[in-house]
């Protein structure tokens, strides 16, 4: 073909476009009303162009509308533009059809009700979704053309009954979606709360989903706090769902649920979170199955469902772990004692126990706190009608069985809590129990017994004051450290004086002993002790302020195996002051009566002074 030719065919080209587009090419209405039919043929939205309207026919044909808006007819969404830039398809232009194979919307303000719904029962859309599947109206749907669209400096803001939910900025999007029969590709970047994200979806048949059927589908969503994939089946239809793989990691699972406005009164850091599970999603919760995750230091595996329970969410499920590390779960919780060693009167901490229900239940193989190890640990975290409560229904320490529950609900007045807390032991080795969790190993002995307390308060200091219930002990075969009431009775009827320095040095052991304790407003009156060994036997009666650890007990000692002499010997005490350091007092008048040396020290002066009998 000779350079003539080919300028000739050309011009003849550019002519044939020229007088097809001949009804539109320099008409500002005419190009809006071909952009509002084609809009409505495709989606069945309204679009309005207000601004001026241009045409470029070189490189290729391309148009320029200004002012445009998109909406259904009842406003539940709304695209405002300051331009909308299009490309035509050449060949639809030789018939006189303005049709746009891609458009673009600058500086797009968006508006959606997620109330609502946006599309009508019109355009190819609306029929595709009508049509029924494997007929030829659906076959005829489907090969409806559409253009790709791009968002450039968009904003998008998403309400729920008149309530602002959630805002983009910042938006750069482009979705490539040529015809309803082809697979959909999403590319978008934007802003939400101060933070870019990067958004990657696919989706292989568009037109099944929006029959309500299922279609193939990935998901990618990546910026600083969270990254998340998904690659699955999503099914359409009145209840949209996701089924298949679902992988996610946060540096910081706390600030996920913060920035999502997801409140879960769940204890702990919350950290670094890393999962993968087989998901299944609808609009209103989520099922995580064969679960494995990564949360702070721990690993777990089981199954959870969060969903949306009566406008709050709910979480639940089931989860084991071999190893757990109980301390950092209690870090908000403040410490018991201030510096001065005296109960912490720091406010507690104050949940929202009521805006959201957690029902969760987890077994590890090993739990520490502190410097004990629990083994074989099943415990759970319930949080339903604005009650917490945390509880462990049974594992193994000590060398026994522990129990425990402990629950809070806000008081009546709103000001502070009502707590409660009970447990319950079986045959735990009592040395190592108050050596491990009071640092203090006054007695040894296999321990069995149960407490129950509640208390009321805005403060630790409060709760204790407050605190009432009862406690009760047996022990078997141990002793009673730092006092040797044994061979202090002993040497009671032969060295009653030397008895104040000896009796601190030793043990006493019992084979057994049984101690009840009522409490009430944070005082514990001892309502039984009794201690019986082989050589003595203990009692005590008094009490002890919970609230402002001081003892106030006294003691009775009695040597026994002999045969129940009323004349055995016996001593009394009384234990007094601070709990973490007590004094022992020894009644003093009952040694020096018992002393043949020191017994004329306590006789009155006349007795001293009497004459002889008469005949001396």
């Amino acid at each position: 073909m000779n350079k003539k030719l080919r300028w000739l065919i050309g011009g003849v080209a550019v002519a044939a476009v020229l007088v097809g587009m001949a009804p539109w090419t320099f008409s500002g209405s005419a190009m809006r009303s071909e952009l509002a039919a084609q809009v409505r043929e495709t989606t069945g939205l309204i679009a309005e162009a207000n601004g001026r309207a241009t045409l470029a026919l070189l490189p290729r044909p391309r148009i320029k509308i200004e002012d445009v808006t998109i909406h259904d007819r009842e406003g539940k969404l709304l695209i405002k533009s300051a331009a909308l830039r299009g490309n035509l398809r050449v060949l639809p232009a030789f018939a006189g059809r303005m049709e746009l194979s891609s458009l673009s919307l600058a500086d797009a303000e968006i508006d959606v009700d997620l109330d609502g719904k946006p599309m009508i029962d019109e355009g190819a859309i609306a029929r595709a979704i009508e049509a029924r599947s494997e007929t030829r109206e659906a076959a005829a749907a489907d090969k409806a053309r559409l253009a790709s669209l791009a968002i450039h400096n968009g904003t998008a803001r998403l309400t729920r009954g008149g309530a602002l939910v959630s805002k983009l900025d910042k938006i750069d999007a482009t979705l490539d979606w040529r015809s309803l029969n082809r697979p959909a590709g999403l590319r978008a970047t934007f802003t939400w709360s101060n933070e870019q994200v990067d958004l990657t979806a696919w989706l292989g048949q568009p037109a099944q989903v929006l029959r309500g059927e299922a279609s193939p589908v990935s998901l990618r969503l990546e910026s600083a706090s969270l990254t998340l994939n998904a690659d699955g089946i999503a099914t359409g239809g009145a209840a949209p769902s996701y089924a298949g793989k679902f992988l996610a990691e946060a540096p910081s699972l706390r600030n996920v649920l913060n920035r999502n406005n997801i409140y879960l009164p769940l204890p702990g850091a919350l950290g670094a979170l890393s999962l993968s599970a087989d998901a299944r999603a609808t609009l209103r919760s989520i099922q995580l199955s064969d679960l494995q995750f990564k949360l702070d230091d721990g690993a777990y595996e089981g199954a959870v469902i969060m969903s949306a329970y009566q406008g709050r969410p709910a979480l639940m499920g089931t989860l084991a772990t071999k190893s757990l590390q109980i301390e950092p779960l209690l870090a908000q919780i403040p410490s018991l004692r201030d510096n001065g060693g005296r109960w912490s009167g720091a406010p507690l901490p104050r949940p929202d126990l009521a805006r959201a229900d957690v029902d969760l239940r987890i077994s590890a193989n090993r739990a520490q706190l502190g410097r004990t190890e629990f083994r074989d640990v099943g415990f759970s975290v319930l949080v339903a009608g604005g009650k917490a409560e945390v509880s462990i229904a049974e594992a193994k320490a000590f060398g026994g069985l522990i129990k425990a529950r402990l629950g809070a609900q806000a008081s009546a007045s709103g000001v502070g809590y009502i707590v409660h807390a009970n447990a319950g032991f079986a045959k735990v080795d009592s040395a190592t129990m108050l050596g491990e969790l009071f640092r203090s190993q006054t007695f040894s002995g296999e321990a069995t017994g149960d407490f129950s307390f509640t208390g009321e308060g805005a403060t630790i200091s409060q709760v204790l004051n407050s605190l009432r219930g009862t406690a009760n002990v047996d022990l078997a075969n141990g002793d009673i450290a730092g006092i040797d009431l044994e061979n202090a009775l002993r040497r009671l009827e032969k060295q009653p004086l030397s008895v104040a320095s000896t009796i601190r040095n030793g043990r006493t052991s019992f084979r057994t002993a049984q101690l009840n304790l009522d409490v009430a407003t944070g005082v514990a009156t001892v309502r039984k002790f009794e201690a019986k060994g082989a050589g003595v036997e203990v009692t005590a009666s008094g009490a002890a302020s919970i609230a402002r650890r001081q003892l106030d007990i006294a003691i009775q000692a009695r040597q026994t195996g002999r045969d129940d002499d009323p004349a055995a010997p016996k001593l009394s005490m009384d234990l007094r002051g601070n709990w973490d350091e007590p004094n022992l007092v020894i009644d003093a008048q009952s040694l020096i009566r018992r002393s043949q040396a020191a017994a004329p020290l306590l006789r009155s002066p006349a007795q001293q002074t009497m004459p002889d009998a008469p005949g001396r």
